[in-house]
């Protein structure tokens, strides 16, 4: 029995950009190369599409793409029943060529009562939505137990999957799919998984899990535990440049078969990290620009397609610098013809912006009045300035708390006179 097992082809992501084109020629790329393998059986582990309610020209796409299987031809593989699923929620257009098995994913899930877009594509027949329940298989006399829990908010998924408790189907190879984060393997940094491979029930063949969009195989009680990964990157994640995109190729025989298949469709990604430490913007502009040329000298696997460069920043700016003077759209329209470069600057630190979070914080422990806390920091703004000590501070501050404002400018305007004075004085002598 072979089957192919696809994960988070994410529909629909980077709609509006020149990217929106992916998704669909990735995910038809990995169907049809499926079936060109000799695949019986189809498993889509979540996250069909990128959003709940799908755009219109987004469902088009999806429904060519899927009615694919169902046109394959005469297929051996028959559905034998169900556990803790209506059979009279599947369509026989379902089980027509080669069915299609799928999970719904964080992205796709709805409230209770609503109807989710996987759930709409196993009432047009396109596919077998599976949640909490299992579906096994025959061919040829083997047969296959799928076992799915579709995506559950995370808080609640060690219950969910501790009260559907499902048990292996004898004389059968028992597969157990989820789409969640699962130990170490998260979605995101922001992201707490409460599930740990330890919670997976025991005595399954093997382990199935969608959601982490990068490519992984471990073991779970004793047996394979393997992460897809998604079919598009829509992270730009360190490691989705280091992983490539495709799809797994499965063979139940005596033994379990497993082969990774590479997209061909997939872009080339590169991605690179730079530290600085008090770098002017003229330096980030230089440094910048020369690591974008540089990734780009690479050697390409895919020519038909310009190249993602995603370029993280980190590290500290010189003083008077700020993050906003750095345009890192200008880069991105400089390389716009060869190229889709995307530069972060969200990691990059403005001068003394660590020292000012350990002043607040300290301010907040002191558990100064309002008024307090606000000459502290008006303070703080001013210490570094050459003049500050011709200010007044407690008095300017006293000014601008009243709505003295036009007060505090005079004031303000005639330090400034003076200093210009001054500055007269020297030149003539």
């Amino acid at each position: 029995m072979k089957l192919a097992l696809i994960s988070d082809p994410h529909l629909g992501t980077k709609w509006g950009t020149s990217r929106e084109q992916d998704s669909f020629v990735q995910f038809r790329e990995a169907v049809e190369r499926s079936l060109e393998l000799g695949a019986q059986l189809i498993l889509i582990l979540g996250d069909i599409f990128d959003t709940r309610i799908p755009r219109q020209e987004v469902w088009a796409q999806a429904l060519r793409i899927l009615s694919l299987p169902l046109a394959h031809g005469k297929n051996n593989i028959r559905l034998e029943r169900t556990i803790d699923k209506n059979p009279e929620e599947i369509s026989p257009v379902a089980l027509r060529g080669v069915p299609v098995v799928a999970l719904h994913g964080n992205h796709e899930r709805r409230t209770r009562g609503l109807t989710n877009p996987v759930e709409a594509l196993e009432a047009a027949g396109l596919l077998i939505h599976v949640h909490h329940n299992t579906l096994i298989f025959e061919d040829d006399g083997r047969r296959l137990a799928f076992h799915g829990l579709s995506n559950v908010p995370e808080q609640h998924a060690p219950n969910v999957l501790a009260t559907w408790n499902p048990k292996p189907v004898e004389d059968a190879f028992n597969v157990l799919a989820l789409h969640q984060s699962i130990g170490q393997f998260v979605y995101s940094s922001e992201e707490a998984p409460t599930l740990d491979i330890s919670d997976l029930p025991p005595g399954f063949d093997l382990y199935l899990c969608g959601h982490i969009h990068y490519r992984s195989e471990t073991s779970a009680k004793g047996k394979p535990l393997i992460f897809p990964g998604s079919t598009e990157r829509t992270q730009l994640a360190k490691v989705e440049a280091e992983m490539p995109k495709g799809f797994y190729m499965m063979e139940l025989g005596d033994e379990l078969n497993c082969k990774f298949v590479e997209l061909k469709s997939q872009r080339d990604f590169r991605y690179a990290e730079m530290k600085f430490d008090e770098a002017t913007i003229t330096e980030l502009n230089d440094a910048v620009r020369k690591k974008v040329r540089e990734l780009l000298g690479l050697p390409r696997q895919n020519d038909e397609k310009p190249p993602l460069v995603r370029v993280r920043l980190m590290g500290t700016l010189a003083k008077e610098s700020s993050r906003g003077e750095f345009d890192d759209r200008a880069v991105s329209e400089e390389f716009e013809n060869v190229a889709i470069v995307i530069v972060g600057k969200a990691d990059l630190q403005a001068p003394g912006l660590g020292d000012k979070v350990q002043m607040l914080r300290e301010l907040r422990e002191r558990r100064l009045s309002m008024d307090e806390t606000a000459m502290a920091i008006l303070e703080d703004s001013l210490k570094d300035a050459t003049q500050a000590k011709m200010f007044d501070v407690r008095s300017l501050y006293d000014l601008l708390s009243s709505d003295r404002a036009d007060e505090a400018l005079q004031s303000v305007y005639g330090v400034v006179d003076s200093l210009v004075k001054a500055d007269l004085k020297v030149k003539k002598e």
